[in-house]
């Protein structure tokens, strides 16, 4: 993709998720993915614009979403020994809700056609829609 080997550049949309915002001490390993996914998103992107590579990188933070993946934290056979948490992911579902796959689409599509976004971390929750994560500038 990198103009650097000739190429026309590109887009790259990682998918991270809320649960790099809002742990849970349920699912550590997940938790801690998602903030990588950020974290690399954003060094990503830094090299990118430095490197004139004509590649623009984000990443989107979907809450939870209706799909057959959500459904099944009532199975063990895909949660595994956290299904004893079942519970606990169902009050936050009813808690924080439940967002339609449509909405996902809606931020995935801004990402890719707002050619100013380098490095955004975008937010989909039921309470705010999709908006922005911003950070501090850096500073010694």
């Amino acid at each position: 993709m990198s103009k650097e080997y000739g190429k026309e550049g590109g887009i790259i949309i990682n998918v991270s998720s809320m649960a790099a915002f809002l742990h849970s001490p349920h699912q550590p390993v997940y938790t801690a993915t998602k903030h990588g996914v950020i974290g690399f998103t954003r060094a990503m992107a830094d090299a990118s614009s430095q490197g004139d590579y004509g590649v623009r990188i984000n990443v989107l933070c979907p809450a939870f979403v209706d799909t057959p993946l959500l459904h099944s934290v009532e199975h063990e056979d895909n949660m595994g020994k956290f299904v004893k948490f079942k519970d606990d992911f169902k009050r936050s579902m009813s808690k924080f809700g439940v967002l339609q796959p449509s909405l996902i689409a809606e931020g995935m599509m801004r990402l890719i056609m707002d050619s100013s976004l380098q490095g955004a971390v975008m937010k989909i929750t039921c309470s705010k829609g999709i908006h922005f994560h911003t950070y501090e500038p850096m500073s010694a």
